[in-house]
């Protein structure tokens, strides 16, 4: 029983601690590649912990079945000396509810994400044009804007006023921008992020983690599009396509903390090399903490 408290406060720990320390560690801007791979881990260490933590809590009341039912039929008696097998069960019942709760909670947000990339996608093949050598298409729309849709194969959208005001050269990097949002499944990991902010506001993790994330992921293309181009392109890129967000799923560039992205551009950033090895080892480590010591309580016997 001692090990199953212990994996109860390395829960706590990693949903609690460790994600408010990664929300206001400075480095996460110059490395949002490890960043990104350090919240996911995390979500994965948790939610495998919390699962664990049902299981063996399940099994605890299994071992007890016997104290159970004389604790069901005499309550009042039983009640002090079984209190810590009506504890296990609770518990076993949370995570079983909570979980249930994340996988309806994430599979609708996916199911109505995917509904509308597949309908704005049809509305492009119908609307937009192709754009000369690079992959993407140019919608007719006075306001400048870039973003990407990640059905069907994936689109580049450019507006016509992004056309004419982008200057000569920073096209190719907007391109680029949008490419790597698709590359890197941005979208599925800003809306699983998002959705699980919104079915547990009340675990930190979850919380910082969704607001964290939409951040993350527009540092991970301008580092991306800046190996492409010229970092100073993407800089002047984003001077000009800041504009309204045009809604949920879709990544703009140029939405998110645009001035602060600019002043970051032109500084030096990590090597992409350096951010894969780190982010790797962030995932895989903590990652893997979480399968020891959930084998550790197991094989203890709780």
């Amino acid at each position: 029983m001692i090990r199953l408290a212990l994996l109860a406060g390395y829960l706590v720990v990693f949903a609690t601690w460790i994600p408010w320390a990664l929300s206001r560690a400075a480095w996460v801007s110059r490395l949002p590649q490890a960043a990104i791979a350090l919240w996911a881990g995390l979500v994965v260490a948790v939610s495998a912990g919390a699962a664990a933590f049902g299981v063996m809590s399940a099994r605890h009341v299994r071992w007890h079945a016997t104290d159970l039912v004389r604790c069901c039929t005499r309550l009042l008696d039983a009640l002090a000396g079984h209190l810590l097998v009506i504890l296990c069960l609770a518990g076993a019942l949370w995570v079983a509810v909570v979980g249930l709760r994340g996988v309806i909670t994430g599979t609708r947000t996916l199911w109505r994400l995917r509904r509308g990339w597949r309908d704005h996608v049809d509305a492009l093949d119908l609307l937009a044009r192709p754009f000369g050598d690079l992959p993407a298409v140019v919608l007719e729309h006075t306001t400048p804007a870039a973003y990407c849709v990640p059905t069907k194969g994936g689109r580049v959208v450019l507006t016509s006023g992004a056309l004419r005001r982008l200057p000569p050269g920073t096209v190719a990097a907007v391109v680029a921008h949008e490419q790597a949002h698709l590359r890197g499944r941005h979208h599925l990991m800003a809306a699983l992020a998002a959705s699980l902010a919104g079915a547990f506001p009340y675990v930190p993790l979850f919380r910082l983690a969704g607001a964290a994330m939409a951040g993350l992921v527009e540092l991970a293309a301008d580092d991306h599009a800046s190996r492409r181009c010229r970092r100073e392109s993407v800089a002047r890129a984003l001077s000009v396509l800041v504009a309204m967000p045009l809604g949920a799923g879709a990544l703009q560039a140029g939405a998110e903390g645009a001035s602060e992205r600019i002043r970051r551009l032109r500084r030096a950033p990590a090597s992409g090399g350096r951010q894969a090895v780190v982010a790797m080892g962030g995932f895989l480590s903590t990652v893997a903490s979480s399968a020891v010591i959930a084998t550790w309580a197991w094989v203890g016997g709780c």
